[in-house]
């Protein structure tokens, strides 16, 4: 009995000091100015880091929870990020704040109003959102290889999945235009094996794969939730 409550207690601890070192590690996601090189996109600094600024520098990181934005000249502590971002932890990072303004409901969701790379789960459906969602309205999406599909919304309904019969293929690029207007998107997907649920594993894979519109997205969402 004693030593099966050894062995909980031994799992307990090992589970709160892995929990205490995915908060002391915050990921550089923007770099400007002089010290860019230093602190590229994509850039892992621990808790113990000491972080430099000159004249000129703003660097934004992102912690397990938020983003802060560091402006230089001046020195500043790893630590300080991580724990503004722990304190200011407020549950799964895909639900964005709700303003006057619509905003993507998710970073894995797909805005057809953007063009650019679009980083996917390997083994998951994606869904498809549309800013304006007052009327019904239809696209036309069309692959690389020539095939098209139209994908229709109703009034009110904002998502839809994407169509089964058009397969995504990595590297791929999509366009999508709206008949209505002419207007048109392009996408490129990029497959990942999953999609990471804590924002510095979502950070380094937007950024490994280049999906910058969902790395901005998810970089406002976490500023605004401090």
């Amino acid at each position: 009995m004693m030593r099966a409550k050894l062995l909980l207690w031994g799992v307990a601890t090992a589970v709160a000091l892995s929990s205490t070192a995915a908060l002391a590690s915050v990921v550089v996601v923007r770099s400007l100015g002089p010290s860019a090189k230093a602190y590229p996109p994509g850039k892992t600094l621990p808790e113990s880091a000491s972080i430099s600024l000159k004249g000129g520098d703003v660097v934004t990181l992102l912690g397990p929870s938020s983003a802060q934005t560091l402006r230089g000249p001046g020195n500043f502590e790893a630590k300080q990020v991580a724990l503004a971002s722990a304190a200011g932890k407020r549950g799964r990072f895909g639900a964005l704040r709700t303003a006057e303004v619509a905003h993507n409901p998710s970073i894995w969701d797909l805005d057809v109003t953007q063009s650019g790379k679009m980083c996917v789960n390997k083994a998951g459906k994606l869904t498809l959102w549309r800013p304006d969602a007052e009327t019904a309205a239809t696209v036309k999406i069309r692959s690389s290889d020539g095939k098209t599909q139209d994908l229709a919304w109703a009034a009110g309904k904002a998502s839809a999945v994407w169509p089964a019969s058009l397969p995504l293929a990595n590297s791929a690029e999509y366009q999508i235009e709206w008949p209505s207007t002419g207007e048109k998107s392009s996408v490129t997907f990029v497959t990942v094996a999953s999609a990471p649920s804590d924002l510095v594993g979502a950070a380094q894979v937007l950024i490994e794969n280049g999906c910058q519109n969902q790395l901005d997205l998810l970089v406002e969402s976490a500023s605004k939730s401090q």
